[in-house]
């Protein structure tokens, strides 16, 4: 989703994008927390039996998925054509550091992805969740056009990039930098107003 007006000379644009690479890492914390809360009564999704996925474990995990989070992050942040449909298989050995260095591990992380695209690849998965934020994106454009102090150098980029994850980061680390911020779905929800506030912070006032 692309959002762009000339308000008061701010130049402001905003870019939505649901990216493969940060909501795999979310989806595999997820499927990590359930196997170490099985009798929550209240699963994350997916709910998966991954006994057998040879998924790294304990503080390990939780180790090497704040480094691979920044880091993929970081690569989204600096390069905008950094994720696409196939970005699991081309830096699977990346992604494939939260699994253990064997074979299990290998078809554990085979499975994840196929699991991951067969349901991120759906109206129900990646469109959906962009979708479901284009209203609060909107409403958080023109209150940040409001707010930011107007240029009359029309070469300055001025565009925020927001990258959605379907369910909130419990694990990682970086969420933001200039002029880029992830937010997940319900931070949309529960109050897009205070979220305009934070963003605030991501765009630097020339």
């Amino acid at each position: 989703m692309m959002c762009s007006e000339n308000l008061n000379k701010n130049h402001l644009s905003i870019r939505s994008n649901a990216p493969y690479s940060l909501n795999y890492l979310v989806f595999m914390q997820n499927i990590y927390e359930n196997s170490q809360n099985i009798n929550s009564q209240r699963p994350l999704f997916p709910y998966v039996d991954s006994s057998k996925w040879g998924l790294l474990q304990g503080e390990e995990f939780k180790t090497i998925f704040r480094c691979v989070w920044n880091e993929a992050v970081n690569k989204n942040m600096q390069n905008s054509l950094y994720d696409h449909n196939g970005i699991l298989e081309l830096e699977s050995k990346f992604y494939q550091r939260l699994f253990e260095d064997n074979n299990q591990g290998s078809f554990g992380f085979s499975e994840s992805v196929k699991l991951f695209l067969s349901w991120w690849g759906g109206i129900y998965g990646q469109m959906a969740v962009e979708r479901v934020c284009d209203g609060s994106i909107q409403n958080i454009y023109w209150k940040l056009s409001e707010s930011i102090k107007p240029i009359d150098d029309m070469a300055i980029n001025r565009q925020l990039i927001l990258d959605i994850v379907y369910d909130k980061p419990l694990h990682g680390g970086t969420m933001s930098g200039p002029w880029y911020f992830v937010l997940h779905v319900e931070e949309v929800f529960i109050n897009w107003q205070v979220l305009a506030t934070k963003l605030l912070d991501c765009c630097a006032n020339d």
